[in-house]
């Protein structure tokens, strides 16, 4: 009898103030390719300024195969600090529907509402500082 220690996995909820990437943006945390194979999606957040990233990748743990786990991290002025993992599994997640597609710093972004000049500025700021690294 095998002993899951996970509840059932929980859909990805689409939040309206939130910016969708495409998984090359991992490339800001490491740039180990089996990490970025494993990510599906990132989903960024901006509050009072500061940029926080939520990384949905496929699970390792085996009890948790097909599930997808989320890694929160938020942008210091030096890098991009891990602020902690989900205890909770996920479903895949996808793009939502509907979602306008832009390319900032070759990274594929998605939001459900059109950008403003000032909010697709700043993400040009943050991925070219982070990507550097």
């Amino acid at each position: 009898m095998s002993k899951t220690p996970y509840p059932p996995p929980q859909i990805v909820t689409v939040q309206t103030n939130a910016t969708t990437a495409s998984p090359n943006l991992v490339k800001a945390i490491t740039l180990d390719p089996a990490y970025e194979m494993k990510a599906a999606e990132v989903v960024l957040i901006r509050e009072a300024g500061r940029l926080h990233m939520s990384v949905y990748r496929a699970s390792t743990n085996p009890d948790a195969l097909g599930m997808f786990s989320r890694e929160d991290f938020v942008r210091t002025p030096q890098n991009l600090k891990r602020v902690g993992k989900a205890d909770v599994k996920y479903l895949r997640p996808e793009v939502p529907a509907g979602a306008k597609r832009k390319v900032v710093e070759n990274v594929e972004v998605f939001t459900m509402t059109e950008m403003s000049e000032e909010e697709e500025r700043q993400l040009h700021a943050d991925f070219a500082e982070m990507l550097l690294g």
